[in-house]
């Protein structure tokens, strides 16, 4: 099987296992007697415990095995999957949303550098733009309906059941990358542990291309307030079983977003521009979802911020991927990952600060979606200035 297309099958796998719960997740967390501000600490907790284990799963990627790691990943997913379903208070979610933060960052800057040497050791390296936008095709693709099916079965058979659907996914994932994703995505040039962190830091320090695309990344976790706070908001016009049916315009708008992308044809390390713009419309999507009347038109906002918000991903990897180097490409994308969680963490933290003691409402919601946006919009405008130039980077 060609590299692209278990990267794809895996891709598939990853989006269906996290879609099936996504729409029930906080719902459940809710059915367990856990607040708004307490769920918000869960997720917090899970970008701390990714910001210890980001550096050290990148280092063993290159130093040792990037397949090894993707199979870890999965296993732990897995483990941390099945455990959710078990859980019944704050404690036993707050274990496993530590095993699920752990699983990330045996998959984070991973994955993305075992497909780019991959296709490099094929004769394939001028490629990784268009894999990574058809990776966004197959999760908006393989996302609305497992979104869909994730919500239904919660509603009508228990909010826990999910997870086991979640769990299944995680495991055939771990056999696609068991089977084929192999040494052709390792590094041509093994370096040990702290000679990859020290190359990956030197990258970091001496390329402004990799500076600014660790801002950009920072920028982006403002995102985090819809992602977190999607399903509650929704709540308000539909019940729990509808809520996966709200993904239909979001997950085809992602899907539109990696045509595009796809189509676009972008060089590979001129991908600023169109950054900066998909930053502005997801800014201004997640700015106005909260602030229209009705289910109807709220949706319209939504889809605008999904094409900006996974637009964003593809043009990221490809850009960071060009400006880096194979022997630390792996630690690299856990390096600029982990500082791109402390902006995850920063926006979580103030959304929990923000919300504690106030009502679990549409309008607290809506009032932290228009500050969220309208900062990644200032945000963004404020980072293309600041873009380095082309004989710098």
């Amino acid at each position: 099987m060609s590299p692209s297309r278990a990267y794809l099958l895996y891709t598939a796998c990853h989006a269906a296992m996290f879609s099936l719960m996504a729409a029930t997740y906080v719902p459940f967390l809710l059915s367990l007697g856990l607040s708004l501000s307490q769920v918000t600490f869960v997720n917090v907790l899970f970008w701390v415990t990714i910001v210890l284990f980001e550096i050290p799963t990148g280092m063993l990627a290159d130093a040792r095995s990037r397949a090894w790691s993707l199979r870890t990943g999965f296993a732990l997913y897995a483990i941390g999957f099945i455990g959710y379903f078990f859980s019944t208070n704050v404690v036993h979610v707050s274990i496993f949303e530590i095993i699920d933060g752990v699983a990330f960052t045996f998959l984070s800057g991973i994955q993305d550098a075992w497909i780019v040497d991959a296709l490099i050791k094929h004769g394939r390296g001028l490629e990784k733009g268009k894999v990574f936008a058809e990776a966004t095709i197959v999760r908006g693709a393989v996302s609305l309906p497992c979104a869909i099916l994730g919500s239904v079965i919660g509603a009508r058979y228990g909010l826990s059941i999910p997870w086991i659907g979640s769990a299944f996914f995680a495991l055939i994932a771990l056999i696609i990358v068991w089977r084929y994703m192999n040494g052709d995505g390792e590094a041509t040039e093994k370096v040990s542990e702290i000679e990859a962190l020290k190359l990956s830091l030197k990258a970091t320090r001496t390329s402004p291309a990799l500076r600014w695309s660790v801002l950009m990344n920072t920028a982006f976790a403002l995102v985090m307030a819809f992602n977190h706070l999607w399903a509650p908001y929704f709540t308000q016009w539909v019940s729990v079983e509808m809520l996966g049916y709200v993904w239909v315009p979001i997950y085809l708008s992602y899907t539109v977003a990696g045509v595009i992308i796809r189509k676009a044809k972008i060089a590979s390390g001129k991908e600023a521009f169109a950054m900066t713009i998909s930053l502005v419309v997801a800014g201004v999507g997640l700015a106005f979802s909260g602030q229209v009347p009705g289910l109807a038109l709220t949706l319209i906002p939504c889809a605008v911020y999904e094409i900006g918000r996974a637009a964003f991903g593809p043009l990221l990897s490809s850009y960071t991927q060009h400006h880096v180097q194979s022997n630390h490409r792996a630690t690299y994308g856990s390096l600029q990952s982990l500082l791109g969680e402390f902006g995850n963490i920063l926006v979580l933290g103030g959304m929990t600060l923000y919300m504690s003691g106030r009502a679990n409402s549409p309008t607290t919601i809506s009032t932290v979606w228009l500050a969220s946006g309208g900062l990644l919009v200032l945000f963004a405008f404020i980072l293309y200035f600041l873009k380095p130039k082309e004989q710098n980077v």
